[in-house]
């Protein structure tokens, strides 16, 4: 099994708030990992990187933050690991769940 010990980075999920995370809700919490694939069609952002638990898609990873991470998971790698770092009941819906990336070490 892969361990994560390098980390690369912390972000909100974009656009929480136009996706399915209510259907989600109950479900998730703190350390949970999501998982992340690149969306090819994404006829907005070329580099749009989905974040999902399950079957419903939460949002993205922000514009600013995907680039280099969308090149690598388009080569066919999944170098990272993704994990609900905060759940913060008390803030608007785009600003509700941070998460962070870590990279994931080389099987040794």
């Amino acid at each position: 099994m892969k361990k994560s010990k390098t980390y690369l980075m912390t972000c909100p999920i974009a656009g929480l708030q136009y996706y399915d995370v209510l259907e989600v809700w109950g479900e998730l919490k703190t350390g949970l990992e999501l998982n992340i694939e690149p969306e090819l069609d994404n006829k907005f952002d070329r580099h749009a990187l989905a974040v999902k638990w399950k079957d419903a898609k939460l949002g993205y990873i922000p514009r600013g933050e995907n680039r280099h991470m969308a090149k690598i998971l388009k080569a066919g790698w999944m170098p990272y690991q993704v994990l609900i770092e905060s759940i913060y009941e008390d803030r608007p819906m785009n600003e509700r769940i941070e998460i962070c990336i870590r990279i994931l070490e080389k099987e040794k």
